[in-house]
């Protein structure tokens, strides 16, 4: 099933999208059935945890993408900066190529664009575009364990871990749970729905941060424990373009009455046209595609007829690192960058920080 055929049936889009949803019903039935065992395994210590030699916060999600993780991770790594805190990011790393554990250090990345390429295969679209465009420190591989001794043998000044998309990545031990909830609360699970585990699982989070739906996630959400719920948005920061082996910056006005093509290989690409609607472009054209796609010189080939009509093509942050390696006219393909805003994050940041310096304290 294509990527926006199950988007369809997740969202009960007409009577095909509603039928094949009441047919998955029992599948997920199974599905949830056993991600309950197998966090129950995890909560009785049956299947065993791993306590990193440093604090872990993790920030995940209840269901497959469209929440904000990414740009949460960013935020949060940029907050605790600031506090005078040095943190690492560990990611999967999503259709990568190798399976050692690969470091991104953004002192050490090459500006030449052919080994873009290559680290694009080796540590995927999404770690790379923290490393590049945001200078985040990122250990990338599905055991997380053995990226986190890695990094720490080669900058043991780090203090603490974030663990980008770790709610379900129960082997790691996390001090605090930071769970993201977002537009959709329906509580259907895989395959019926894009939920991962079921809504009630919300209560094992320490924090909330709600990105859609506040009003509906309002009525599961433990009242009793309000003040560790807080709401985010994603705000278009600014676009940036790759030119003569440097990122150079332009202000969001460039959109401003520009004929787009919009290109996005995201889980819900829904904010990124709004943001680029919010600042008066006119998108009269749009090509979409499935989270990590790869792109071929067959998609080039179809983005550049159709650019042949726009002022300008307008593609994602993570797009853009896969897109630079193919010929396009000077300052054309841009990339929106869009950044977390979390209301009252200031109070969130400084309980991660303690946190984090009360899980030193006891390892001293």
């Amino acid at each position: 099933m294509a990527s926006l055929t199950v988007r369809g049936v997740w969202e009960r889009r007409g009577f095909a999208g509603t039928l094949l949803g009441i047919l998955l019903w029992p599948a997920s039935i199974g599905y949830s059935v056993v991600a309950q065992l197998r966090n129950g395994f995890f909560t009785r210590g049956w299947i065993k945890s791993v306590r990193l030699p440093r604090p872990v916060i993790s920030i995940g999600n209840l269901t497959v993408g469209g929440t904000g993780k990414t740009p949460t991770c960013l935020w949060l790594a940029g907050e605790l900066r600031r506090q005078g805190l040095k943190v690492a990011i560990l990611s999967r790393g999503y259709r990568r190529t190798e399976t050692q554990p690969v470091i991104l250090q953004p002192c050490k990345l090459s500006g030449d664009l052919a080994q873009n390429e290559d680290e694009l295969a080796q540590a995927g679209d999404e770690p790379l575009m923290m490393a590049r465009l945001y200078d985040q420190t990122v250990g990338v591989g599905a055991d997380r364990v053995r990226s986190a001794l890695e990094l720490l043998r080669r900058d043991d000044k780090i203090d603490a871990f974030i663990l980008d998309d770790g709610f379900q990545h129960r082997h790691v031990k996390r001090d605090v749970d930071l769970v993201l909830l977002g537009s959709d609360c329906s509580g259907v699970v895989l395959p019926a729905g894009p939920f991962r585990e079921p809504r009630r699982n919300l209560q094992r989070g320490d924090f909330w941060l709600v990105t859609g739906a506040e009003a509906q996630w309002r009525h599961y959400l433990p009242p009793e424990r309000s003040s560790a719920v807080f709401t985010g948005t994603l705000q278009p920061l600014d676009l940036i373009t790759y030119d003569a082996r440097r990122w150079k910056h332009y202000p969001l006005t460039v959109l401003h009455h520009s004929k787009i093509l919009t290109i996005a290989g995201i889980a819900n690409p829904d904010n990124f046209y709004q943001s680029i609607h919010e600042w008066e472009g006119q998108i009269v054209h749009t090509l979409e595609f499935p989270d990590h796609h790869v792109y071929s010189a067959k998609d080039w080939q179809e983005i550049s007829r159709m650019a042949r009509l726009v002022d300008l093509i307008v593609t994602t942050e993570k797009d853009i690192l896969k897109l630079i390696g193919f010929p396009f006219a000077r300052d054309k393909l841009l990339a929106l960058r869009v950044g977390m805003e979390v209301a009252g994050g200031d109070r969130l940041v400084s309980a991660l920080a303690a946190r984090i310096r009360q899980a030193h304290c006891q390892e001293s």
